[in-house]
């Protein structure tokens, strides 16, 4: 338990020092940008596709293969999350090119199983489908909600948010252990209760009233955006325990001690991100 708050502790502290780059270096002049400076989101986006993206492909990418080794490796994984990644951001930055380049490359993806569709492989071709669709998805498109977000919400309101989706994590845990009699999924997840999810969404409430009262929404938009960021998220763990299982894993990596990979960490944060894009920030000025 020392070295989970420990870690968490130090992830805590390395994404408020993202954050704050973000916000420090925005606006600031760049020549070699469409724009010509950095936008909001920009330091996010950098560090998102340089060291998030690639982690979050090579977790996925195992599980994948140690279910079926036919499954896509690294390479091809990543491929088709960031290509899906700098699509979904394009509209941001202003990189038609960039953009273009990437939505060709992420359409080439695609040829397998359509050469397998064509070769009447029909099995193969709607396996390959559903791993591109799965990948360009859930660590491709999913991120880049966030990095929108960020384009109009403030990055104290970014980190804000996020905290509202653990929450929901940190109160599911800490009730489930002093309340948990009614298991919710065993098949899957033998520690999950309903108590824990009830406590979950009690915090992640609280937690999502006081930043929508902190950005002059209503409070009710912030409640809202709790009860469904903790169900949703609480839906996101149950998926990757579902193909954690299945891979016959009890991590999806190893690179933080007591937490296990990135994937464990985001496994909420990245189902919940369409919902806190389209209740909090759309709603809100854009950032300058």
């Amino acid at each position: 338990m020392i070295t989970r708050i420990f870690i968490g502790f130090l992830l805590i502290a390395s994404l408020l020092g993202l954050l704050y780059a973000d916000e420090y270096f925005t606006g600031a002049t760049a020549k070699w940008l469409p724009m010509q400076h950095v936008p909001a989101g920009g330091i996010l986006f950098a560090a998102s596709a340089l060291i998030i993206l690639p982690l979050l492909a090579l977790e996925l990418s195992r599980m994948l293969r140690a279910i079926n080794p036919d499954a896509p490796g690294f390479v091809w994984t990543l491929c088709v999350a960031l290509c899906a990644f700098i699509v979904g951001c394009e509209h941001l930055f202003h990189w038609v090119i960039v953009a273009w380049l990437a939505g060709n490359v992420l359409l080439l993806t695609l040829l397998p199983a359509l050469i397998a569709a064509f070769s009447k492989k029909w099995f193969t071709a709607l396996t390959g489908l559903g791993y591109w669709v799965l990948i360009s998805v859930w660590i491709g498109w999913l991120p880049s909600c966030w990095i929108d977000m960020r384009s109009t919400l403030p990055a104290w309101a970014l980190a804000w948010a996020v905290l509202a989706v653990k929450s929901g994590d940190i109160g599911a845990y800490f009730s489930g252990v002093a309340l948990g009699k009614n298991r919710m999924a065993p098949w899957v997840s033998p520690k999950k209760s309903w108590e824990g999810l009830a406590g979950g969404i009690i915090l992640s409430c609280a937690v999502g009233a006081a930043l929508t009262n902190a950005l002059g929404q209503s409070i009710l938009v912030g409640v809202a955006f709790g009860a469904l960021a903790a169900f949703i998220g609480m839906l996101g763990d149950l998926s990757e325990s579902i193909l954690k299982r299945e891979a016959q894993a009890k991590d999806s990596g190893h690179i933080l001690p007591g937490m296990g990979g990135i994937f464990d960490v985001m496994d909420s944060l990245l189902p919940t991100a369409p919902l806190a894009l389209w209740l909090l920030a759309k709603s809100s000025a854009p950032v300058v």
